[in-house]
């Protein structure tokens, strides 16, 4: 009897080990554009697939009409990512500034439909979510990652 009981401690405590190691995890980078906008990427990922890209983006300067600016940029992006399955987005004007937050499901995604507008450059979607290349495209833009 012992010896199940042995043998059963064993197995669950693997089983709650491995069990921990898959869950997902995140990385945040940060990154500034000169003066008027800062980016804080969120990347969810599971070993070495990103299910999840998450960007809050800060633009601070925005001239002397706040309120022009702010429906330039409001219109500009809901004209280009209307209709694009596992994107959502949203556009506040806040505290002299906007804020857009972008939220990218990679699990969503029509790739042949939508590649070219989500500016994607690789030839499928599984390129595309693997950690190492968004990492790397981040660094190439300057993002810094937060530890």
């Amino acid at each position: 009897m012992k010896k199940i009981f042995r043998l059963c401690t064993i197995l669950l405590s693997s089983l709650l080990i491995l069990t921990a190691c898959s869950s997902e995890k995140t990385k945040v980078f940060t990154t500034k554009y000169g003066n008027n906008q800062e980016n804080e990427t969120t990347l969810t990922y599971k070993g070495e697939v990103v299910n999840r890209l998450k960007t809050i983006s800060n633009i601070t300067d925005l001239g002397t009409d706040e309120e022009a600016a702010y429906n330039s940029i409001k219109t500009s992006i809901d004209q280009e990512n209307k209709d694009i399955n596992g994107l959502s987005y949203t556009i506040e004007k806040k505290d002299g500034k906007v804020v857009i937050t972008w939220d990218l499901d990679f699990t969503k995604i029509n790739f042949e439909k939508d590649k070219d507008r989500l500016h994607f450059k690789t030839s499928s979607l599984d390129e595309e979510r693997k950690l190492s290349y968004i990492e790397e495209n981040l660094k190439k833009n300057g993002a810094i990652e937060k530890k």
